[in-house]
């Protein structure tokens, strides 16, 4: 193979006019389209980081609501009587519907305490459930 091979002095010319004249255009759709793809799907994935979030901070707020209201049930000098309750309660300016239901423990030395929580607007799905016991009068 010869080494000292040099191109042909036509080829530099035309090598050199390719070269000062920049990026043709089917390259620079290229590029758009594919920062287009790029920008869609970053966009895709925060709209779902958002919803994620969203649903977590619900989460985590009827968690704070059926605690409040468990340690309420347990904090009381009297238990409370067997039956259900219900009631709303707002945190950080959401509302959250509970239903509390009390019921002996079989062996009636303990009673159940359970509380679940769920948003009004979809009450069939439950936010949170926690279910506590204290000894029975």
């Amino acid at each position: 193979m010869n080494r000292n091979y040099t191109m042909p002095s036509k080829l530099k010319k035309a090598a050199k006019v390719c070269d000062e004249r920049g990026f043709s255009l089917i390259e620079l759709l290229v590029a758009v389209s594919i920062l287009a793809l790029v920008a869609v799907a970053l966009l895709d994935g925060q709209t779902q980081a958002i919803t994620i979030t969203g649903k977590l901070e619900e989460r985590s707020l009827a968690s704070v609501v059926a605690e409040n209201r468990l340690n309420l049930a347990l904090g009381l000098v009297e238990p409370p009587a067997p039956g259900v309750r219900s009631g709303r309660e707002q945190q950080l300016g959401m509302t959250f519907e509970w239903r509390e239901t009390v019921r002996p423990a079989p062996g009636n030395d303990l009673t159940i305490i359970e509380i679940i929580v769920a948003s009004p607007d979809n009450r069939q799905t439950d936010l949170a459930r926690l279910v506590g016991f204290r000894k029975a009068p």
